[in-house]
């Protein structure tokens, strides 16, 4: 009779995770994404055990990505693999510059805008044309949709005014005016209309005979309004409606009652803001940038508009940052090296530290916490600006600060672009593409090629952008990566490290980026905040800067 092998016990080694010895004695099979990017050793090796040591240290949530293994391999051989792409050989940045330089950014300008560009109308494949006025019914629809998703980011009308003509007698609003509206709204409900009311609009407005405009507030808003429609809708926009807006603005009777002044500026800012985050290496644009005279004062709510202070207090942060903004792509452009970034990353962390908590968390978490489309745009532009100014002056930042701020920016870019109101913000379409171009010049710098799929799928929700660009993502994602790529179900379900807050919605993103939060400060008073507002183009030291067109030398201070 055979002696059965005695079975060893099942022993189970607990370690105290608060002992300083640990991190010698344990042996972990697997890395967090953060320590394994860094290719450091992580001391938890088990998913949701908790948060290793390194990730604590940041502030930062503990992620593992998962695991994917190779389909028709034997058990023996199965390898696995991780959603990321495998890297083949790295690539430096001049490289990338020379070779992608549509991806590139120069000058402050992405470099697909430096290139030819293509004057391509995309129109829906189902526009179907509108024979008769639309049914009331429609009609009524469309306006209540233009104030539901396009007024929030796009707060060029008076809302009140507007609606109550309309339910009185449509007949009492111009018919481009109506139209303009409708073929806005018209992309969110039924875009095979779009078009037609563009068109119909277009048709009324005759801009082939500017001379012939009636010189009048709504005429400036229906051709704001058809710009805008260019901006969503064409590969690039049709700056001619915003050139006529401008003649027109100027001519506007200055001697009006405050609710008609209030409008007229609102207006002028809207108009400046669309210039000032356009592509300013466009000649056209350039052009009219040195034209256009910047309002004495910011937009203010009337008295009809009950409760709407904070509204254009979030409004004015845009406003304002469009001038940061153009500031700062001009100076870049006219080479000016004297920018200072400290005084620009203070700047930047008072404008954060003014925020409810509940809106920084919401800024970076990925749970589908809601969040209001004007303070993400805000957050998204002082990032794009501290990106490019590191970029611009090579500054000497500690490198794990840039990648952080990149993939923070890219976080917050792919919460916009799926954000229902998205292409109603202004310059929406250009800014989100130009931002996931900076980010992408710091994960080649950085020698970080694992994102590239990323960002790609991030511009995939963008709609009618440069073909230029998706042809040239497609192929530096070939050069760089070999073997069986994994689409993620989620653009982001990749992270490197994760900058979701740690806690509770008081939280803030990691530490180590300079926007940090400081746990004692409250929101800001409205008055606080206004003098914020006020004073934040001052707080940034640029000179004066020659603009492209040496004709129209004109500092807008």
């Amino acid at each position: 009779m055979s002696l059965q092998r005695k079975k060893k016990p099942v022993e189970f080694h607990f370690v105290d995770m608060n002992d300083p010895s640990r991190y010698k004695k344990l042996k972990v099979s697997r890395a967090c994404d953060f320590c394994r990017r860094r290719k450091s050793k992580c001391d938890i090796g088990i998913p949701g055990s908790g948060t290793c040591s390194k990730c604590r240290k940041h502030q930062i949530v503990c992620v593992f990505s998962p695991v994917s293994t190779v389909k028709g391999a034997s058990p023996q051989t199965e390898d696995v693999v991780l959603l990321t792409p495998t890297i083949s050989i790295p690539m430096n940045y001049q490289e990338f510059q020379s070779k992608y330089s549509s991806l590139s950014v120069k000058n402050g300008q992405p470099g697909y805008e430096l290139l030819p560009q293509q004057h391509l109308i995309i129109t829906n494949n189902t526009t179907v044309a509108m024979t008769a006025e639309p049914t009331k019914e429609l009609e009524d629809t469309l306006f209540h949709i233009y104030f539901a998703f396009v007024h929030p980011a796009y707060p060029l009308l008076f809302k009140q005014c507007i609606l109550d003509i309309h339910s009185k007698d449509k007949y009492l609003l111009s018919h481009s005016l109506r139209y303009a509206i409708m073929s806005l709204s018209s992309i969110y409900h039924n875009n095979e209309y779009s078009m037609s009311f563009y068109q119909l609009a277009k048709d009324h407005i005759n801009i082939a005979s500017p001379e012939l405009l009636s010189i009048r507030l709504d005429t400036v808003q229906t051709l704001l309004l058809l710009y805008k429609y260019t901006e969503i809708s064409f590969i690039t926009p049709d700056v001619r409606y915003l050139e006529i807006a401008n003649v027109i603005l100027k001519q506007l009777n200055s001697s009006l009652m405050f609710q008609q002044q209030e409008m007229i500026n609102r207006a002028r800012w809207i108009l400046f803001a669309s210039v000032g985050l356009s592509n300013l290496s466009d000649p056209g644009f350039n052009k009219l940038y040195s034209e256009i005279d910047l309002p004495t004062h910011l937009p203010q709510p009337l008295k009809e508009e009950h409760n709407e202070d904070a509204f254009w207090n979030k409004f004015s942060q845009v406003l304002n940052l469009s001038v940061l903004y153009s500031h700062t792509i001009q100076s870049i452009i006219a080479g000016a090296s004297d920018i200072d970034i400290h005084q620009f990353i203070s700047m930047r962390q008072h404008w954060y530290d003014s925020l409810n908590p509940s809106v920084q968390s919401a800024l970076v978490c990925e749970n589908g916490q809601v969040i209001d489309i004007l303070p993400l745009y805000n957050a998204i532009i002082y990032d794009m600006l501290y990106l490019l100014l590191l970029l611009h002056q090579q500054h000497q930042v500690k490198r794990g600060i840039t990648i952080e701020t990149a993939y923070r920016l890219q976080r917050m870019i792919y919460k916009w672009v799926t954000h229902t109101q998205f292409i109603s913000a202004i310059q929406s379409k250009r800014m989100a593409v130009f931002g996931l171009l900076l980010c992408l010049q710091v994960y080649i710098i950085a020698n970080i090629f694992d994102c590239i799929e990323n960002i790609r799928l991030v511009m995939k929700h963008i709609q009618y952008i440069d073909p230029k660009i998706d042809q040239q993502l497609n192929e530096l994602t070939r050069q760089l990566t070999i073997g069986r790529i994994r689409t993620p179900n989620s653009p982001l379900e990749e992270d490197y490290f994760s900058l979701i807050p740690m806690h509770s919605t008081c939280s803030s993103p990691s530490l180590s980026t300079p926007l940090f939060v400081n746990q004692n400060t409250s929101p800001l008073a409205k008055d606080e905040l206004d003098i914020l507002l006020q004073e934040q183009l001052q707080q940034l030291q640029i000179k004066p800067v020659c603009y492209l067109n040496s004709n129209n030398n004109v500092n807008k201070s």
